[in-house]
C-alpha cells in the first residue's frame, strides 16, 4: 500500500509543470534596459539606410492587484541616415523636448501575461502612449500549461492576429525560452489606416504567387524561475515588412524594427504616479492621432498655420508661369499640408485677405480642396452659398473634394447640407455634380468603415420612390447613377424597381432607365456579388426581354466573377439562342476571354475555353453590325504589372452606328487593381433625329391608318425617342453625364443653318486680328496613397505614393488680314482675302512622384524615397499665311529663346532623417559616391545625312587601369549630339547615371535649338513651277523617253489580256455576278489548302505580266508640276537648307512622279517615287532614294483579277536595297508577329517565300467575305471567310460609267448603309438576305416594306394583278401616292391618280425630300429623309432600300432589317410563324366585302377541325395562325396548300365568336395540319348585288 501510494505522488508532481507567466506582483519594481531600432531601406551593407534609435530604462512596480505602473527613464532619441552599419547614430535635439512626456508613469493591467486597459494623465500625448504599448507589447504571452507549441489568435499592438508559439527548456541553463511568431498578413483584425485606397481592388489570384507586402515579427523570451514564479531575464523581437512592387525574390525593399528588453535589477522603491487623474486610453493595440496630417515627404514645424499659408502662397501666386518651375509642385503640396492644419476660421481669413486677386485666388481654390478636412468642406459649403463661387469655380472645387474629403459621417452630413440645398439643386449641372459626389463619398465611407448604416442613403431611396410616382425619367436615371456611385448592397430592391423582373410599372420606364438601373448594380457586385449575380441571370435567361437589357446584364453577370458550371450552363443555353446579337456579343466575349492570360480572370477564362468547345463556330461568322466584344489583357509576372482594356459595342438592328458602347481600362500594380477610366456611349435615335426629314405633314397618318385598319392584329412599334448620352467614369466613380434629347438637336441644328457658325467665325477672326492673349496654369494633386500602420515598438510606419503636377499654357494670336475685316463682308469677299497667321505658345509641365517609406509621425521621421520629376518646356512659334486667290499656303516656324531645356527627367532614390528640431534633413543617396571613382565623360556628335547613319566622332575619358575594383560601377556621365541634316537644329541628350542592377538614376534630355526655325510653303496649280528654289536635274541623263515605251507597252499588255484565257486573270470583265456556290475557294474550303495553288497561279502570272519599273525620264522635262511643297530653314547666313517636293501629272501615259531634294547648294539627296497605270487591272511604283535617286529602291505592284469566278487582288512590295537599320528593326518586329497573329486570330505557317519581298493576296469569295493571305519571307499568314460589315457590290458598279466618280461613290455609300430588299423573277430576299419562293394571292396589296413606328413616315405595298399578273408597288409617303406599275410593255408612274409621262422624268416634291427619276431600264424614287432610301421598279424586279436608322423600325414582307434571321417571320401582330406562307399571307390587306374599292376579294380567317383526337378525346381544333380565305359570296378559283398549328379545345366547349384573331396567337400548338388557303377569288352576282342593296 506504502508503494502504491508513493508512485502516485510522484506521478502527480510529475504531471504539474511550472507556470511561466511572468511575475511582475509584490512590492518591489522590476528594471530593464530598453532599446528599439527601426529602420527603412534596402536590406544589403553598403547602402544607406535611415532609421531611428530609442534607449531608455522602463521599470514596472505594482499599484494595485493585476494593475501595474510603468515608467520610462533617461529616455534617449537618435537618428540614422547613411552608410549601413559603417556609419554612426546621432543624438537628436528632441530627446529634451519630449523627455518630460516620456517620463510621465502610465498604468495598465496585467493578468496571466495578458495586457488589458492603458491608463494614462489627458497630458501625454496618444504619441508617446503608442510608444509605451510598443513596451508592454513584449509583456504579452498566451501561454498554455498543457502544450509546448500551439497556434492562438493574439491581441497586440498591431491587432489580432495569427500567433505560433514554441516553449522549450534548458536544463542546464535552468531557463525556459519562448519563441513565437506573428504572420501580419493572416490578421482578424489588423490596425492600419488607408488613404487613397478606396478605389484600390485586391487581386487575389495575382497575390497567390507572391504578395507585394508581406509581414512578421519574431520573438524569442529566456525565462528563468524566482521564488514566486518567473521572470523575463531578456527578450528580443525583430520584425520585418516588405514591400515588392516587382516580383524580386531576392532584391525588396523593407522596414525593420527590432526591440530588446533587458533585466537590470528588482528595486525596494515603488513608482510614484503624477498627481492627474488617470484615463482610460485604450488597450494594447495602437490609437492612431495625426499622422495622417503628417506629410512624409518633408518634415514641417508648424507653428502659426495661417501665417506660414500665406508665405507659400506668396511663393507661388508671385512665380511667372510662362515656364513652370520644375520645384513648384512639392510647394503645392506643402501649400496643401498646411491647409491641413487651418481651421474654418484661418482660410476664411486668408480667402477674405486674397479672394479679390486673382492668381492669389486661384492657389487657393486648387489648395483646399485637396486637403481633404472638414474644415475645407465648410469652407467650400459657406463660400459657394454665400455668392463667392462661380459655377465654374464651384464645380471645379466640387469634384476634387468629393474625393480628397475624409469620408465620416461628420462629413457626410455636411457634404448633405451643401449637395441638397436650394442654391445647388437650381442649377441642373451643379446638381448632378453634386449629388455624384453625394454617392462618391458615401462609397468611400463603407469601404473605409466596418459597419455602413443604411440610414445615410434614405434621401436617395425616398428619391426613387418620388421620382417613380412622377414618371420622372430624367430623376431616375439620374438617382440610379448616384446609387451606382454608393453601390451599397441594400440599394438593390430599390434599383430592381425599374428592371422587367421586379413590379409593376416596367412598361413605363423607356430602355435608358431600365439600362441604368443594370449598370448601377456594376459597383454592388462588387461587394455583394451572388445578390447581383441572381437579378442579372433573371434578366439575361429572360428571352421575351428587348436584347439590349440582355446584353448589357450579361456585361454586369461577369463582374459578378460566375462560376464555371454557371458559364458552361449559359452557354449550352446558348444554343437555342434566337437573338443574334445576344449571340453574338456573348460569343465573341467569351472568345475574347479563352486569349486572357491575366490571373484575375484564369478562372472564367478556363471556363469560357470550355463553353466554346460546346459553342456552334457559326456564331463568329456575323460581321461587324453586330454586337461584339474585345478584350485585350496582359500581365507580366516579374513585374507585377498588368492592364486590361474592354469594349462592348451594343447593337440592335445590324446598324452602322452602334446602339451602344460601353469601353473600359484597369490596371494592375503591386498585386493590386484599379478601374482608371470607363466611357459609356448611347446613340439611339441620334441619327434618326439629324437626318429625318423635318417636312413630316401629319395630313399623312389618316391614309396611313387607313390602309393599316386592313392589318387586324397589326401592333406598331415604339417611337424611337431621339436621345444619345455619354457618361465618364473615373476610378469607378461617375463623375460627368450628358443627355442630348430632341430639344438639343433642335438648338444645334439652328445653330448649323442659322448663321451662327458664319458669325461666330466673324467673331473670331475680328478678335485674332486685335490680338489675343491666353494665359492658364492647373495645379493637381494626382495621387496621395498612403498605408499607414504601427510597428511592434508602436512607431508608426508607412508605404506612400504622392503625385502632384502643374500645367501652364501661354498662348498669343495675332492676325493680319489685308485687306482688312469690315462689318459688311461676305465669305465670297474673304475669299480673296491674305491672311498672316502669328501664334506664341509656351505649354510647360512640371511633375513630380515621390514613393516613401518609412516612419513617420508629428516629431520624428526616418524613411526611404524615391523622387521623379518631369519637367517640359516646348516654346514654339509658328507663323501661317494663307493666299486663297493664289492657292499658296506657307506655313514657318520660328527661333524661341535659346537654349532651352525642352524635356527633363530625374529619378533618385534618397534616405533621410529628421525632427521638428532640425527640419531640414540632409538627404543621403542610397548608391553611395565613391571618391575614388572619377567620371568618366563621353561625347558623341553625330552629323547623319540619309545616306551615311553611321558617322560618328566619339571621345571618351577612361579612368586608369590601377583604380581598385569597386563592388558599385562606375558613375557615367555621357552626352550625345546629333544634327538633323539639312535642317541645322542640334539635338543633343545628357545621361547621367549611376549604375547598380536595381535603381535607376537621372536621365536628362537637353534639346538646343541653334540656327532657328523651320517654313513649309505650299503652291498649287500651274504657279508650282515659279516657286522651285532649286531645278531638278539628274545625272543620269541617257535614259530613253520612256513616254513611246510606256504607250506601246500599254498596248501590249491590254492585248494579251484582251486574248488571254487564264484561270486566274479574266480581265475581259473587271468583276462579274456569282452565287456563293461556285467560288473555288469556298467558305469551308481552308486558305492553307488554297495557298500553293493559289501561289503558283500567283507567281506564273507574275512573270508573265508583271512590269518593271524602268528609271525613267525626268517629267519636268515635258510637262509643269501640279504642286510645289517647299520646306526650308531660317538662317542667318540666308543659305538655303530644308527640303523641296514637286509633283507632275503625265495624263497621256498615266503617269505620275514626286521629287523631293534636298535644297542645299552641294547636297544631291533625292527621293523619287514613280507611279505608272498599265492598265485599269495593274499599277505599278518605285520609290528611290539617296544620291541622284541611286543609293536605295523599292518596288510596288498592284494587280486585280479574278481567281475563277472569285474576285481578287494582289499587292507587291520588293525590296531592292534599303539600308541596314530597316532590315534590322524588321527582323525585331518579325519576332512579335506569331503571337499578334494568335490574338487577331490568323493563322501562321512556317512556309519559306521569296526573299525581301512582301506580298498580299486578297481573295473574294462571296460579296460579304474575304479570304486574305500575307506572304513574307519568313512566313505565311492567312484568315477564311472573314465576314464583312458590307456587300461589296461589284456588279452594282459595272452599271455606272467608269468616270461617274460621283454615281459609283453614292451607291457605295446606299450599300454600305441601307438595307436592301429586292424580287427578282419569283424569288424575293429580304433585308435580312433571307431569300424565299411563294405563290402571291391575286388582286390584293400586301405589305412589302412600312415604317411600323407610330410616326408611319411610309408604306409600300405591292399588288399582282389579275389579267396579266405583273406586280405593282404602290409607295405612300409624305402626302403623295406613288403607283409604279407595268403596263403595255412599258413602266408607268402615278402621282395621287395622276398619270406622269416616264420620258426622262424628273420629279421632286415640294420640299425637295422627294424627287422621282429614271434609271437604267426603270424608275427610281428616293426619300431618304423620310426613311427610304430608294425604291426601284423594273419590268423584271424591284428594289426597296431603307436607310440605316430605319433598321429594326420596319415590318412586312422584307422583315425588320435587324439582322436577326432566326426572327425572320414576324407577322403584324408581333408573333413569330414557322409557316413562310402564313407569314407571306398575314401581310395582305384584306377586304371587308366583295365590293371593296381593292377588288381584294380575300381575308383572314380561323380553320376548324372537327372530330380530332387530343389528349385521347374527341376534340375541335382552331388554326393558331389565320388562313387566307374567300370573302362569303365569293368561290376561290386558285388554292394553295399550307401546313399551320392547330389547338383544340374538348367538343363539348364553346368558343366565344367574337374572339379577336389575335388572341389565338396566344395558344399553344396542340398538332400540325395542312389547311387550304385561297389565292385567288370570284365573287358571285348575289354577293354583288346584295352589297350594293346595304350600300343603298
Amino acid at each position: 500500500m506504502r508503494t502504491v501510494v508513493m508512485a502516485l505522488t510522484i506521478a502527480l508532481v510529475a504531471s504539474q509543470h511550472v507556470n511561466l507567466v511572468p511575475e511582475l506582483a509584490g512590492t518591489q519594481t522590476y528594471v530593464y534596459k530598453y532599446e528599439a531600432l527601426l529602420f527603412s531601406g534596402l536590406h544589403q551593407e553598403g547602402l544607406a539606410r535611415a532609421g531611428i534609435k530609442i534607449n531608455s530604462k522602463v521599470s514596472i512596480s505594482p499599484a494595485t492587484e493585476n494593475a501595474f505602473i510603468l515608467k520610462l527613464s533617461n529616455p534617449q532619441l537618435f537618428e540614422y541616415s547613411g552608410i549601413w552599419p559603417t556609419d554612426a547614430f546621432v543624438a537628436t535635439k528632441l530627446t529634451s523636448e519630449l523627455a518630460a512626456q516620456l517620463q510621465i508613469p502610465i498604468k495598465f493591467e496585467y493578468t496571466n501575461g495578458v495586457v488589458g486597459k492603458v491608463f494614462a494623465p489627458s497630458v501625454v500625448p496618444t504619441t508617446v502612449i503608442n510608444l509605451h504599448r510598443g513596451i508592454l507589447n513584449i509583456f504579452q504571452l498566451n501561454l498554455k500549461k498543457t502544450q509546448n507549441i500551439y497556434e492562438v489568435q493574439e491581441d497586440g499592438v498591431q491587432g489580432i492576429c495569427e500567433t505560433q508559439y514554441l516553449i522549450s527548456e534548458d536544463e542546464r541553463n535552468n531557463s525556459t525560452t519562448i519563441t513565437k511568431s506573428r504572420d501580419l498578413t493572416l490578421c482578424h483584425e489588423r490596425i492600419m489606416k488607408d488613404v487613397g485606397l478606396t478605389y484600390i481592388e485586391k487581386c487575389t489570384e495575382c497575390q497567390k504567387r507572391v504578395k507585394s507586402l508581406s509581414g512578421a515579427a519574431t520573438y524569442s523570451y529566456i525565462m528563468k524561475p524566482t521564488p514566486t514564479g518567473v521572470m523575463i531575464t531578456e527578450a528580443t523581437v525583430q520584425e520585418i515588412h516588405q514591400l515588392t512592387p516587382l516580383h524580386e525574390i531576392r532584391d525588396a525593399t523593407q522596414m525593420e524594427t527590432r526591440q530588446t528588453l533587458t533585466f537590470l535589477e528588482i528595486m525596494a522603491s515603488p513608482i510614484i504616479p503624477i498627481s492627474a487623474e488617470y484615463l482610460p486610453r485604450g488597450g494594447l493595440q495602437y490609437q492612431f492621432s495625426t499622422e495622417t496630417l503628417w506629410s512624409p515627404i518633408q518634415l514641417m514645424r508648424i507653428s502659426n498655420p495661417q501665417a506660414q499659408i500665406v508665405d507659400a502662397l506668396n511663393h507661388l501666386a508671385t512665380k511667372k508661369l510662362e515656364e513652370v518651375h520644375e520645384d513648384i509642385p512639392l510647394k503645392f503640396i506643402q501649400l496643401v499640408q498646411l491647409m491641413r492644419f487651418a481651421d474654418v476660421d484661418a482660410i476664411e481669413g486668408i480667402w477674405s485677405q486674397f479672394k479679390t486677386r486673382p492668381n492669389f485666388r486661384k492657389w487657393i481654390l486648387d489648395a483646399v480642396p485637396a486637403t481633404g478636412t472638414l474644415a475645407a468642406l465648410k469652407f467650400i459649403k459657406k463660400t459657394f452659398l454665400a455668392g463667392e463661387l462661380s459655377i465654374l469655380e464651384f464645380t471645379q472645387v466640387l469634384l476634387v473634394t468629393v474625393h480628397m474629403v475624409t469620408a465620416n459621417l461628420d462629413s457626410i452630413k455636411m457634404y448633405s447640407g451643401l449637395a441638397l440645398s436650394h442654391k445647388v439643386q437650381e442649377t441642373p449641372v451643379l446638381r448632378k455634380v453634386a449629388l455624384l459626389g453625394y454617392g462618391t463619398i458615401i462609397a468611400r465611407y463603407c469601404s473605409e468603415s466596418l459597419e455602413c448604416p443604411v440610414e445615410i442613403l434614405k434621401p436617395f431611396h425616398e428619391m426613387v420612390i418620388e421620382a417613380t410616382a412622377k414618371a420622372d425619367f430624367a430623376e431616375m436615371t439620374l438617382i440610379l447613377k448616384v446609387l451606382g456611385n454608393a453601390g451599397h448592397p441594400a440599394s438593390i430592391k430599390y434599383i430592381t424597381k425599374f428592371l422587367p423582373i421586379f413590379g409593376n410599372q416596367i412598361p413605363l420606364f423607356p430602355m435608358r432607365v431600365q439600362v441604368g438601373a443594370i449598370l448601377a448594380l456594376k459597383a454592388v457586385a462588387k461587394k455583394e456579388p451572388k445578390l447581383v449575380q441572381n437579378v442579372v441571370l433573371q434578366i439575361f435567361i429572360n428571352k421575351d426581354l428587348h436584347p439590349e437589357l440582355r446584353m448589357v446584364s450579361w456585361i454586369v453577370l461577369f463582374e459578378t466573377k460566375p462560376s464555371m458550371g454557371l458559364v458552361i450552363t449559359l452557354a449550352r443555353d446558348l444554343q437555342k439562342e434566337p437573338n443574334l446579337q445576344v449571340a453574338s456579343l456573348v460569343y465573341s466575349h467569351m472568345k475574347a476571354l479563352t486569349r486572357s492570360t491575366h490571373p484575375e480572370f484564369a478562372l472564367i477564362a478556363a471556363a469560357c475555353r470550355v463553353a466554346i468547345r460546346i459553342l456552334s463556330p457559326k456564331l463568329d461568322k456575323p460581321s461587324f453590325r453586330f454586337s461584339k466584344a474585345f478584350l485585350l489583357n496582359g500581365y507580366e509576372i516579374p513585374l507585377m504589372v498588368g492592364a486590361t482594356s474592354s469594349v462592348f459595342i451594343i447593337n440592335d438592328a445590324a446598324t452602322i452606328l452602334p446602339r451602344a458602347v460601353l469601353a473600359k481600362a484597369r490596371a494592375h500594380l503591386a498585386g493590386a487593381a484599379a478601374d482608371i477610366l470607363e466611357v459609356g456611349i448611347r446613340t439611339d435615335g441620334i441619327q434618326e433625329a439629324l437626318l429625318k426629314s423635318p417636312f413630316l405633314n401629319e395630313d399623312r397618318l389618316p391614309r396611313m391608318k387607313q390602309v393599316l385598319k386592313a392589318l387586324k392584329t397589326f401592333k406598331a412599334l415604339p417611337k424611337k425617342q431621339p436621345l444619345g448620352s455619354i457618361y465618364v467614369k473615373v476610378l469607378g466613380q461617375e463623375i460627368a453625364f450628358a443627355n442630348v434629347d430632341k430639344e438639343i438637336l433642335e438648338q444645334a441644328t439652328q445653330l448649323t443653318t442659322g448663321g451662327y457658325i458664319s458669325e461666330m467665325a466673324g467673331e473670331a477672326l475680328k478678335a485674332m486680328q486685335n490680338g489675343i492673349a491666353f494665359q492658364y496654369a492647373k495645379p493637381l494633386l494626382l495621387a496621395e496613397v498612403r498605408r499607414i500602420f504601427p510597428s511592434v515598438a508602436g512607431v508608426p510606419m508607412e508605404f506612400s505614393l504622392y503625385a502632384t503636377a502643374l500645367t501652364a499654357v501661354k498662348l498669343k494670336v495675332q492676325a493680319i488680314i489685308t485687306p482688312p475685316l469690315t462689318e459688311t463682308m461676305s465669305l465670297a469677299h474673304l475669299l480673296k482675302t491674305d491672311m498672316k497667321l502669328t501664334t506664341e505658345v509656351s505649354p510647360s509641365i512640371a511633375l513630380q512622384t515621390f514613393a516613401v517609406m518609412g516612419l513617420n509621425t508629428g516629431f520624428v521621421q526616418a524613411a526611404s524615397m524615391a523622387k521623379g520629376k518631369i519637367h517640359t518646356f516646348l516654346p514654339l512659334k509658328l507663323e501661317a499665311k494663307f493666299d486663297l486667290t493664289n492657292a499658296n499656303f506657307k506655313i514657318a516656324a520660328f527661333p524661341v529663346v535659346l537654349p532651352v531645356r525642352a524635356l527633363t527627367a530625374r529619378f533618385e532614390t534618397v534616405v533621410a532623417a529628421g525632427n521638428i528640431k532640425e527640419v531640414n534633413a540632409v538627404n543621403a543617396p542610397v548608391v553611395p559616391k565613391m571618391a575614388v571613382v572619377k567620371h568618366s565623360q563621353e561625347t558623341l556628335t553625330s552629323m547623319m545625312s540619309p545616306g551615311d547613319l553611321s558617322s560618328e566622332t566619339i571621345k571618351t575619358v577612361i579612368p586608369p587601369p590601377d583604380e581598385p575594383d569597386l563592388r558599385t560601377s562606375v558613375p557615367v556621365h555621357k552626352t550625345l549630339c546629333s544634327v538633323l541634316p539639312h535642317i541645322g537644329v542640334n539635338v543633343c541628350m545628357e545621361v547621367m547615371s549611376c549604375d547598380a542592377s536595381f535603381i535607376k538614376n537621372t536621365t536628362l534630355y537637353n534639346m538646343i535649338g541653334q540656327h532657328g526655325g523651320l517654313e513649309l510653303e505650299v503652291q498649287l496649280g500651274p504657279r508650282a513651277a515659279k516657286k522651285l528654289l532649286k531645278e531638278i536635274s539628274f545625272a543620269d541623263t541617257k535614259t530613253p523617253n520612256v513616254n513611246t515605251v510606256l504607250q506601246k507597252l500599254r498596248i501590249i499588255l491590254e492585248a494579251e489580256q484582251r486574248n488571254k484565257n487564264s484561270s486566274f486573270f479574266s480581265h475581259n470583265k473587271l468583276f462579274y455576278h456569282q452565287s456563293t456556290s461556285s467560288h473555288s475557294v469556298s467558305s469551308s474550303s481552308s486558305v492553307r489548302s488554297s495557298n500553293s495553288h493559289l501561289s503558283k497561279d500567283l507567281s506564273s502570272a507574275q512573270s508573265s505580266e508583271s512590269f518593271k519599273p524602268v528609271q525613267s525620264r525626268f517629267l519636268g522635262d515635258s510637262v509643269p508640276p501640279v504642286v510645289a511643297i517647299i520646306a526650308r530653314v531660317v538662317r542667318v547666313d540666308r543659305k538655303l537648307l530644308g527640303y523641296q517636293l514637286t509633283a507632275y501629272l503625265d495624263r497621256p501615259t498615266s503617269r505620275v512622279q514626286i521629287i523631293v531634294v534636298s535644297i542645299a547648294a552641294k547636297d544631291n539627296w533625292k527621293m523619287c517615287a514613280d507611279g505608272v497605270l498599265l492598265s485599269k487591272y495593274n499599277v505599278d511604283a518605285r520609290i528611290s532614294w539617296g544620291a541622284e535617286c541611286q543609293q536605295n529602291a523599292i518596288t510596288i505592284n498592284a494587280e486585280t483579277g479574278h481567281q475563277g469566278p472569285s474576285p481578287v487582288a494582289y499587292f507587291k512590295v520588293k525590296c531592292e536595297k534599303v539600308p541596314t537599320i530597316i532590315t534590322t528593326y524588321a527582323k525585331s518586329l518579325s519576332e512579335y508577329i506569331p503571337a499578334a497573329a494568335q490574338m487577331t486570330g490568323l493563322a501562321i505557317s512556317n512556309e519559306k517565300n521569296t526573299e525581301r519581298q512582301i506580298g498580299l493576296i486578297i481573295l473574294v469569295p462571296t460579296q460579304r467575305t474575304l479570304d486574305i493571305i500575307i506572304k513574307t519571307p519568313t512566313m505565311t499568314l492567312s484568315v477564311s471567310n472573314l465576314v464583312l460589315p458590307i456587300a461589296l457590290p461589284f456588279k452594282d458598279i459595272q452599271a455606272y460609267p467608269k468616270n461617274d466618280v460621283t454615281s459609283i461613290i453614292q451607291n457605295l455609300h446606299i450599300q454600305a448603309s441601307s438595307a436592301k430588299c429586292s424580287k427578282v423573277r419569283n424569288i424575293l430576299t429580304t433585308f435580312n438576305h433571307k431569300q424565299y419562293n411563294y405563290e402571291i394571292p391575286l388582286s390584293c396589296y400586301q405589305v412589302l416594306v412600312q415604317d411600323c413606328t407610330s410616326e408611319h413616315k411610309f408604306i409600300v405595298l405591292m399588288k399582282k394583278d389579275d389579267v396579266f399578273e405583273h406586280e405593282d408597288l404602290n409607295i405612300k409617303v409624305a402626302d403623295i401616292d406613288v403607283d409604279i406599275y407595268h403596263q403595255k410593255s412599258a413602266v408607268k408612274v402615278k402621282i395621287n391618280g395622276i398619270e406622269i409621262p416616264t420620258n426622262n422624268i424628273s420629279y421632286q416634291h415640294p420640299t425637295g425630300t422627294i424627287r422621282i427619276e429614271q434609271k437604267g431600264q426603270g424608275i427610281a424614287l428616293y426619300a431618304p429623309g423620310h426613311g427610304l432610301q430608294e425604291v426601284y421598279y423594273a419590268s423584271d424586279q424591284w428594289m426597296v432600300y431603307v436607310v440605316d436608322w430605319m433598321k429594326g423600325q420596319t415590318c412586312g414582307l422584307c422583315g425588320k432589317a435587324d439582322g436577326e434571321i432566326r426572327q425572320e417571320y414576324r407577322m403584324p401582330s408581333g408573333f413569330l410563324t414557322k409557316s413562310l406562307v402564313s407569314f407571306a399571307h398575314s401581310w395582305v390587306l384584306a377586304a371587308e366585302s366583295c365590293r371593296d374599292a381593292s377588288q381584294c376579294h380575300m381575308r383572314l380567317e380561323t380553320v376548324k377541325l372537327e372530330n380530332k383526337k387530343s389528349d385521347w378525346q374527341l376534340s375541335k381544333c382552331y388554326s393558331v395562325e389565320p388562313v387566307l380565305r374567300c370573302l362569303p359570296g365569293c368561290l376561290p378559283i386558285r388554292t394553295s396548300h399550307i401546313t399551320i398549328g392547330f389547338y383544340c379545345l374538348p367538343s363539348d366547349f364553346r368558343m366565344n365568336p367574337s374572339a379577336n384573331l389575335s388572341s389565338n396567337y396566344e395558344n399553344t400548338e396542340d398538332l400540325r395540319e395542312t389547311a387550304e388557303a385561297h389565292m385567288a377569288c370570284q365573287c358571285t352576282e348575289e354577293c354583288l348585288t346584295a352589297v350594293a342593296k346595304l350600300q343603298h
